[in-house]
């Protein structure tokens, strides 16, 4: 018997502890997961409770959605040490709407009412604002999967199972949760902003991340384990745009599986695809594998996706989940002057956030 037959891979669902919000303007919080199995997913409820006792006119909610509006940053990392996803509240959202080839939080599919049937309560919810006291009830549900799936010869293996056993390898987690509103002016950083005498405070017993893990029970003999020589990583960068152009130089990272960029103009309002001129990789003396245009981008994206990509997003999809092995996949440790080059019709200036997908593989003691 070997990893995957039945009686030697035992799948788990457990709960951990919620992640509270620390404060009435949020904070900083860390959590320790439970030591126990092979990590291949967590799934996160974000809920907040909001109460408004004033606003002259009613607030205006985020831009970039209700988890961004609550969470300014996830990280989760191995020991203190090796970061495994490190984003902001808007990567964090675009990566949860990217990973999910087959299901979307963001466009949601039609229910055929008309059969007597009607869909379950959403997940997601984000009451609208007003004037009157009222409470705010904010839902958003995100996941970050540590295994990916890769398929050689017709055979899936799962890479990045993160093997939670002893002190070494623990994971922690870092949120930083944002105050729950401006008053001053619209911010896409709050999750209500804007309303004159705005009033407003968190009620902390409601607002949360809650978690829940699934994994794999460790087997017996350790022959029936699976690889444990990669880790999934998912890292935000943050480049300018000067010119109406950016250059982003790929750090030293492992595979490249996917590089997910979110245009930003110089007020913070995403970029439409249509003012990108190209996209660009280049590495070694100027080799330029891929040159394309924003249309082109998000016309590949309708077709893997079936959907359209969140507004000022576009992707270099170089993992196709794992369908062809991993030969499109780019050795970053391996390629010099490795970058990613942009330029635009219209947008001067702004930043860019790129969220760098990849497999790095790992030493592990033993």
């Amino acid at each position: 018997m070997s990893w995957g037959d039945p009686g030697v891979t035992e799948q788990q669902m457990i709960l951990e502890d919620s992640i509270m919000c620390p404060g009435a303007e949020g904070g900083v919080k860390t959590q320790t997961l439970q030591r126990a199995g092979y990590l291949k997913k967590l799934r996160i409820m974000a809920e907040a409770e909001i109460e408004q006792t004033a606003a002259g006119t009613a607030p205006v909610i985020t831009a970039y959605g209700p988890f961004a509006g609550l969470i300014r940053r996830l990280r989760i990392e191995a020991a203190g040490r090796q970061p495994l996803f490190t984003a902001s509240g808007l990567g964090a959202t675009i990566y949860n709407e990217i990973q999910n080839k087959d299901g979307s939080v963001l466009a949601t599919p039609a229910f055929g009412a008309t059969f007597g049937l009607t869909a379950a309560a959403p997940l997601v919810e984000y009451t609208a604002p007003g004037t009157a006291a009222q409470s705010y009830v904010v839902k958003f549900p995100l996941e970050f999967a540590f295994s990916l799936p890769v398929f050689v010869k017709g055979v899936a293996q799962e890479l990045g199972l993160w093997l939670l056993q002893d002190r070494s390898v623990d994971l922690g987690i870092e949120v930083e949760f944002n105050a729950p509103i401006d008053a001053s002016a619209a911010n896409v950083d709050r999750l209500y902003s804007g309303g004159a005498t705005l009033a407003a405070t968190y009620t902390l017993a409601a607002t949360m991340l809650r978690i829940e893990r699934e994994l794999y029970a460790v087997p017996g003999d350790p022959k029936d384990r699976p690889p444990e020589m990669w880790a999934h990583q998912v890292t935000e960068y943050e480049e300018a745009i000067a010119g109406k152009k950016f250059r982003f130089d790929i750090p030293a990272a492992g595979l490249i599986l996917r590089a997910v960029i979110i245009v930003l103009d110089s007020s913070g309002d995403v970029v439409e695809y249509t003012d990108i001129d190209n996209i660009s990789v280049i590495y070694g003396t100027n080799v330029t594998p891929v040159r394309r245009p924003g249309w082109a981008m998000v016309q590949e994206y309708l077709q893997d996706y079936g959907r359209y990509p969140p507004k000022g997003v576009v992707v270099n999809d170089m993992y196709k989940w794992g369908m062809d092995t991993l030969k499109l996949a780019k050795d970053s440790e391996a390629l010099a002057n490795f970058r990613i080059e942009g330029t635009f019709t219209a947008t001067t200036s702004g930043k860019v956030l790129i969220l760098l997908d990849t497999l790095q593989r790992v030493l592990r003691a033993g």
